[in-house]
């Protein structure tokens, strides 16, 4: 189990003389799957696995080791953290230069990363200033998140503290109000400082920068990259997958291409409910697939994807992100 592994690094570390170097950091990918068969619980966030709600993309991690700066050990930290952050950080930690941990092979993009060697190694509070692209359909700027969604995607619910249970008591239904067949007026604006809960579209409230937030996704998306995946171009079942792989499980099939994202910005003002035949007449958005894609735990791309904005929970005594 990870408790037990987790004290056998650390011992053999010890006596090698190599712990008052080391820095450990555990997090999640995801939150928890929360629907159907599935045992997630992300309360009191809204939604999980496999959408950019609170709930799929806020997860715990805690951090260790002798490298971290002292003053850490014992407290609590809330902040956004990219899982992109963590390759920048780790490369920096390890004495690369900045430029080192920049480059790329020939054909794929800069990392784009922040670095976090001043927080975990000296202790230094450096609030994050950049924004967060979770994905090709959500984005962060300071307090502010943008989620565009499909007429398909209802798994944003809340659920209840005590879940999963016997008879769903707790389970709110999905409202699903970032949805909107007029694609120039889908997608939600939350205030995560307010309401990290995630119930108040502030769409009509704030339609200014709701226009900006997306405009700006729009213009991220056209400069996004995603590697192929190589390796899993054949389906089978997880009992075949576990016989094959010494009882471990994996990967079952590969996924489709992502369906294009936006690549023309919509207006920078707010625009009326009911555009009038002289408002500019945005390129939709493409429809998503007729069924969702299988869901695969192939590795991430170096595409920044949906990534934890990761409070830092309880970070642990010397002894025992």
């Amino acid at each position: 189990c990870v408790h037990e592994s987790t004290v056998n690094i650390t011992d053999a570390l010890k006596a090698k003389g190599m712990w008052d170097n080391t820095f450990m950091l555990y997090l999640s990918d995801n939150g928890g799957p929360h629907l159907g068969n599935n045992f997630g619980n992300n309360y009191p966030f809204r939604g999980g696995k496999g959408n950019f709600f609170e709930g799929g993309v806020r997860v715990a991690s805690f951090a260790a080791g002798g490298a971290m700066a002292s003053s850490l050990y014992g407290s609590s930290l809330s902040f956004a953290m990219h899982t992109a952050d963590v390759y920048t950080t780790f490369c920096r930690m390890a004495g690369r230069s900045e430029q080192e941990c920049i480059d790329a092979p020939d054909g794929v993009p800069a990392t784009d990363g922040v670095d976090y060697t001043g927080r975990f190694v000296n202790g230094v509070d450096t609030p994050r200033t950049e924004e967060i692209w979770l994905s090709h359909r959500a984005l962060i700027q300071g307090n502010y998140k943008f989620i565009w969604t499909y007429e398909w995607e209802v798994l944003a619910s809340h659920n209840g503290p005590v879940w999963p249970n016997a008879n769903d008591e707790g389970l709110e239904a999905d409202p699903n109000e970032c949805y909107n067949a007029d694609w120039t007026q889908r997608g939600c604006l939350f205030d995560l400082s307010a309401d990290p809960e995630e119930r108040v579209n502030l769409r009509t409230v704030d339609n200014e920068r709701w226009w900006t937030m997306k405009n700006r996704l729009a213009q991220l998306n056209t400069g996004s990259f995603a590697s192929e995946l190589v390796g899993y171009d054949e389906c089978i079942t997880i009992d075949e997958y576990a016989a094959a792989n010494q009882g471990h499980a994996g990967p079952l099939c590969s996924s489709p291409p992502t369906p294009p994202p936006p690549t023309t910005p919509v207006p920078t003002s707010p625009v009326p409910e009911t555009p009038s035949p002289s408002t500019p007449e945005p390129t939709p958005i493409p429809a998503p697939p007729a069924t969702p894609a299988p869901e695969t735990d192939a590795p991430p791309t170096p595409a920044p994807t949906p990534v934890p904005t990761s409070p830092v929970p309880e970070t642990p005594s010397p002894s025992t992100p």
